[in-house]
């Protein structure tokens, strides 16, 4: 990750700016919503600890120690995903394999009350996302790529 950051850098404009947009796991709970009201399901199986965030967190810190970026601001929301079937949440954890999955019986519950619930009801889960808003500058020895 730090040689592609490095590479960032070399093709960015002098006061160029690099958005570092991604989410944390866990994801929230799933829940279902029907008009105001949310009803808490259960929680996805997911791994305790994200290796990819801790990675990419240390690939920034490494290029803001060796100088090439500045770290300008650090910004974080949540992000909310809505289903109509529990087929279509499998479909969007396909993506997620390595880090979440659904387990059966939270897969009948969500199901069982999709069916139960009105017409508009939705299943959502919530992902916490930061941003880190980083700007070019110019280290004093020449960048170099990933020790």
């Amino acid at each position: 990750m730090v040689h592609a950051l490095v590479e960032v850098w070399r093709t960015l404009a002098p006061g160029g700016v690099l958005l570092d947009i991604r989410p944390y796991l866990p994801f929230g709970p799933l829940e279902l919503v029907e008009g105001p009201q949310a009803r808490v399901l259960g929680r996805l199986d997911e791994v305790e600890v994200d290796i990819d965030s801790a990675a990419a967190d240390e690939a920034i810190a490494e290029v803001t120690r060796r100088g090439l970026f500045g770290l300008d601001r650090v910004d974080s929301f949540y992000s909310s995903a809505y289903w109509g079937s529990v087929g279509d949440l499998r479909e969007y954890l396909r993506d997620w394999e390595d880090h979440a999955r659904m387990p059966r019986s939270l897969a009948g519950e969500a199901g069982k009350s999709l069916r139960h619930a009105g017409p508009k009801a939705r299943l959502r889960l919530r992902t916490y996302v930061v941003v880190n808003r980083l700007h070019r500058t110019f280290p004093k020895a020449k960048p170099r790529g990933p020790r």
